[in-house]
């Protein structure tokens, strides 16, 4: 059944998620590269924004794309003034890795759905086709997935907690691949309402969030030439895996026009 392929290789995906234990220390002190995960996070940010999330959101909606990637931003401010609110007992420093990676969770999660229909449209146009996606997909998430699971641990989380976490951010790529193969031609034509949200989100954190916090304790990165290039790394790092991974298992969020509501039937679709 096209269905049940599609989100066996769903779950795949998200598996990708707990990459991040197999480059980090086993405790939670930042040593060698963990205390560079959030200038390097800020990279991969700022080139999945740049290189992925917003050239689909203009590509599907040039007119009001821009428009949500700034709801996506002033939502996300709003969310984080929420979440310091609530983390205001503890030290500053706690506050905000908290609220840092929640937003961080919350963001992956809406990011995570638009993934999800992306390869579920996939494999309705065809299996071939949702495989070499999920390739991509996947690809795409590695770097992603490393630098955060880095700033759960920064922000006090134990590992399996980090894990745990990490991975049901990812489960998203489930409901966004069941919605677009159970409601195909309702739902695709809305992904870049996902994609742009998804891109304020990150902007927000990257901008408004982790850059200050970098600046505000260079000391800690040990000075801003370490910071910046651990960005320039990040940023490097990212845009030749999307580069890379477009040229060779390039997804589109677009489906054929003449193109079939999934089969519910048994069968192989």
């Amino acid at each position: 059944m096209l269905i049940l392929q599609a989100l066996g290789v769903a779950g795949l995906v998200a598996l990708v998620s707990v990459v991040g234990v197999f480059f980090f220390g086993q405790d939670k002190r930042l040593i060698g590269i963990e205390r560079y995960a959030i200038p390097v996070a800020v990279g991969v940010f700022l080139s999945l924004i740049l290189f992925e999330l917003i050239p689909e959101t203009v590509s599907a909606s040039a007119e009001w794309g821009g428009i949500v990637v700034a709801i996506g931003f002033i939502a996300f401010y709003i969310l984080a003034h929420k979440l310091h609110t609530k983390y205001h007992h503890l030290e500053a420093e706690g506050c905000d890795q908290k609220g840092a990676a929640t937003l961080i969770l919350v963001g992956d999660g809406i990011h995570n759905i638009a993934d999800g229909v992306i390869l579920g449209a996939a494999f309705l146009a065809d299996p071939a086709i949702g495989i070499a996606t999920a390739v991509g997909l996947a690809l795409h998430e590695i770097p992603q997935e490393i630098v955060e699971f880095g700033i759960l641990l920064r922000a006090g989380y134990t590992r399996k907690r980090a894990v745990v976490l990490n991975l049901l951010s990812a489960c998203g790529i489930f409901i966004g691949t069941f919605l677009v193969m159970f409601l195909a031609q309702y739902v695709i034509d809305y992904v870049w309402i996902l994609t742009s949200f998804a891109a304020g989100n990150l902007l927000f954190l990257a901008a408004s969030d982790l850059l200050p916090r970098i600046h505000g304790n260079l000391s800690h990165y040990g000075s801003i030439w370490n910071s910046t290039i651990a960005i320039v790394i990040g940023f490097v790092l990212m845009t030749s895996v999307l580069s890379w991974s477009h040229r060779h298992y390039g997804h589109d969020a677009t489906l054929p026009a003449d193109m079939v509501v999934v089969d519910w039937s048994l069968g192989s679709g």
